[in-house]
Formats: C-alpha cells, structure tokens, sequence
C-alpha cells in the first residue's frame, strides 16, 4: 500500500489553491461591499455555472466575423445611429473584456488570459431572472498569468511570469494586442467613429473596474489605476483622482455617444457636460 507521503506528491495538485479562488474571495466581498452590478457579468465564469444567450467568441469577432451581428444587438438595445450603437457597443465588449483581468491583477496579481482564443462574450436577449446579466463573459479554458511567489505558481493552469513588469507586459499583451485591438479594428472598418474615441472606453473601462474591486483592498485605487492605465497606454484618455474616501473617481477625455441617443443623458464620467449639448 503506497505512504501518504506517496499519494501526496502523486496528488501533489490537491495542494494547489485552485487559480480562482482569490478571484471569487474578493469577488464575493465585493457584491457584499460595493454591490453586485460591476461583477454581474463576469460571477458565472468565477462560480463554474452556465449562462444562456447567444455567445460571440472572441475569436470570430478578430477576424471580423459577427461584429454586424453584435451591433444589431446594440441597436435593438438603443436605437441610436449605426455608430453610436457601435461605439456603445465597443464600449460594453471593453469593460467586460478588462473586468477579469483587473479582477485577478487587484485580487492577487493573477491575471486570466483573455486572449481572443479564451474569450467568449455573451448577450442574453430574453428577459432574465434578477440578478442574471444581459452581458457576461468567460474563458475558454482556465489560464493565468501569475508572479513567481504565487502559491498557484505550480498549478497546471498557471504561465509563471518574470516579475510584476513582465506581468503587465504580458497582460496587455494579451488582452490588447492578441484581442481587444484586432476586435476594434473589425468595428472600425465597418463604421466611422474616430479611435481615439474608441480607446476612450479602453481607459474608461479599466478606471471602472479599478474604482469597484479595488474598494475592497488595501492598495490605493489611484496607484492602480495609475499602473494599469500606463500599461496599456491610455493614462491620457481619462483623469483620475480619489474623493475624500479614497475612493477613485474618474472622468472620460473622449464621449462613447450614448448622449447621441435620443433620450440619451450623458454618462457621470462624460467629458461633455449637460450645458454643452
């Protein structure tokens, strides 16, 4: 009969912590802290459940295939020109993007790979129960990025990075240059909207996804976002600042055109201010 010191180095893996455990933890603490709307779409992935509604993989929408399909969509949500339904559109597909990998890098500095090849993003068109979101996103296969010291850094699922830089080179690396990019040069080679204006939501996203999980952690959110918004290049498409909480606050230097819209409002972190239109 083999030791237990046998059947532990032979199930040497049940020793792990499973990759996304730190991620559901401050996760939960986040719906219990802040509120469950910032992570609604992403809490199917974290808890292992399905999801019903139409999926678009990522990896279609990088080769240009389906994004007419995505903006149908948004038009049958807002009614606005086909470019301002495309860039509200982008802007949804970014934050949902993003909101994984933020999730990971505040959680633990474990960032999921959602290249284009590991993501689906998914729309639920028919009324849904509370508390189930109408977008949602999830990977492929569990993958992530993580720092040498990280006790998942022997878990299968787990690509060890050299140090913090070489983690945050490799994290735009995939979640822009292998995904975010390709699907944002598809949206514009079918409707005229400028790109700086598009990348906007790049910034805008990742500022929002840092003001809500990074709530919940000791680490200034304005060092965050500071950090993950050089990392992607866009620190000069939003401002940020904290309140007197240490809460961070943002605002847009570029508008996603939801005040295009009829009825439309601009959004609290528009550039554009009520008077100006």
């Amino acid at each position: 009969m083999p030791s237990a010191t046998a059947i532990e180095r032979r199930s040497g893996l049940a020793l792990l912590p499973e990759p996304l455990d730190a991620l559901r933890a401050v996760a939960d603490r986040i719906d219990h802290q802040v509120g469950p709307h910032p992570l609604a779409g992403l809490r199917h992935w974290i808890d292992g459940e399905a999801v019903a509604g139409v999926d678009f993989p990522a990896a279609e929408l990088a080769a240009g295939e389906r994004v007419e399909e995505l903006m149908t969509a948004a038009a049958a949500l807002w009614g606005g020109s086909p470019h301002a339904n495309a860039a509200l559109a982008w802007k949804t597909y970014c934050y949902w993007t993003l909101a994984p990998a933020v999730l990971g890098y505040v959680a633990a500095r474990r960032v999921p790979v959602m290249d284009a090849a590991n993501t689906v993003f998914t729309v639920s068109y028919e009324a849904q129960p509370p508390g189930v979101p109408m977008f949602s996103v999830r990977q492929v296969r569990r993958k992530f990025l993580v720092l040498p010291h990280d006790p998942c850094a022997g878990h299968p699922d787990a690509e060890v990075c050299a140090n913090e830089g070489d983690l945050l080179d490799r994290m735009r690396a995939n979640v822009f240059e292998a995904h975010l990019g390709p699907v944002l040069d598809a949206f514009l080679a079918r409707v005229r909207v400028g790109r700086r204006t598009m990348m906007g939501s790049i910034a805008s996203g990742l500022a929002y996804a840092v003001a809500s999980t990074a709530q919940v952690v000791p680490e200034p959110a304005d060092v965050i976002a500071k950090t993950l918004l050089d990392a992607f290049d866009v620190s000069h498409l939003v401002d940020i600042a904290t309140d007197e909480e240490g809460r961070l606050v943002y605002q847009r230097r570029t508008c996603c055109l939801a005040l295009t819209i009829e009825g439309g409002r601009t959004c609290s972190t528009c550039c554009v201010r009520p008077e100006q239109h």
